[in-house]
């Protein structure tokens, strides 16, 4: 199989500079039987020695088709490239799918980075935008995030994918634990509904109506991280 990981760090050092919002995200799915191999490959990568900060880890828990992904920093000193090119050489042999894609985001690097370390569950969102609805897509996934913010809970961190991917916009939330994830709002039916509204609603139905008419595709899953 062709390794991607090589190919993206390749690309990268000709983009413009890199600053503390670009992230790189890897997807891998394991070969019939080498998931614990994999596992141990990068539970035991240095990656500060490699690409100079620790990625988040996450390990697939259910929802889509991927059993691990990398969420970090790129690094485009040659250090790093030649750490990128090792890596891929070790997972060839270990993965059936591998897809590296570069995104950015209004959250930094290192809050993301805090987050995640606080973190005991991550709901991951990703979504294909119908034409001429990317900026739509993206406004809506922020303004979800007021009214989630309104109605105490959780928020997401929205990345905007540059390259790499069919995916437009994907959102990460870090949540406590599965309970935490599942666990209603504490607001009434009334509050959520004048939440909605002064996110920039239509109504509280709107919010999932309205993404529905702004993409052709979306899946979406839930991953722990990788200790």
């Amino acid at each position: 199989m062709k390794t991607m990981l090589t190919a993206f760090f390749a690309v990268i050092l000709g983009t413009q500079s890199l600053l503390a919002n670009d992230y790189w995200v890897t997807q891998y799915r394991a070969a019939p039987g080498k998931f614990p191999e994999l596992l141990e490959l990068v539970k035991n990568t240095d990656w500060l020695k490699s690409v100079g900060s620790k990625p988040v880890l996450m390990r697939h828990s259910q929802g889509d088709q991927w059993d691990l992904l990398i969420l970090g920093q790129p690094c485009t000193l040659p250090p790093c490239v030649k750490a990128g090119q090792e890596f891929g050489a070790k997972t060839d042999a270990l993965v059936d799918f591998e897809l590296s894609f570069m995104a950015k985001s209004d959250t930094a690097w290192d809050t993301a980075r805090q987050m995640a370390d606080a973190a005991g569950l991550f709901h991951i969102e990703m979504f294909k935008a119908a034409a001429g609805k990317h900026a739509a897509l993206d406004r809506q996934r922020k303004i979800e995030n007021t009214y989630l913010a309104k109605t105490g809970q959780t928020t997401n961190v929205v990345f905007d994918v540059q390259f790499g991917s069919d995916i437009d916009i994907f959102t990460i939330g870090f949540h406590e634990s599965l309970a935490s994830f599942a666990k209603d709002a504490p607001v009434t039916s009334e509050q959520a509904e004048a939440a909605a509204i002064e996110a920039g609603f239509k109504n509280r139905a709107d919010i999932s109506f309205h993404l529905r008419e702004l993409i052709v595709g979306h899946h979406d899953t839930l991953a722990v991280p990788v200790k």
